[in-house]
């Protein structure tokens, strides 16, 4: 018994050591729209930079995954890492429903600015 929870232990350790390594965004602040007026390029600068941070952090929590065996990583490891991806994706989800009720639709790429082969 004292034996697995010295292993148990070590995995978590190692669990908490990587995830320290993906570092999750700072939330933007999207105010109410009746509030937003005049605020408009600060707020989509701030969600910008969030929705950015967000992204390399699901790359950093799935490079994590990949580096502890993917499918075949211990399942404790496995359950964590898809459980932190899985809840960063639903709170980038609800800031992308806030900031598009509250400031309105992001906004595209210009046509002219996308690379072409």
């Amino acid at each position: 018994m004292r034996i697995s929870t010295i292993i148990g232990g070590g995995l978590l350790a190692g669990i908490a050591g990587s995830a320290m390594a993906c570092d999750l965004p700072k939330l933007a602040v999207i105010p109410p729209k009746d509030q937003v007026a005049g605020k408009e390029a600060e707020i989509r600068a701030a969600a910008g930079a969030y929705f950015t941070g967000m992204q390399a952090y699901t790359a950093c929590v799935q490079a994590e995954l990949a580096g502890a065996g993917g499918d075949a990583a211990p399942p404790i490891v496995k359950r964590v890492l898809v459980a932190r991806n899985n809840t960063a994706v639903a709170e980038a989800e609800f800031m992308m429903k806030l900031f598009t009720d509250n400031v309105g639709p992001v906004e595209a790429a210009p046509v002219d600015s996308v690379p072409t082969r």
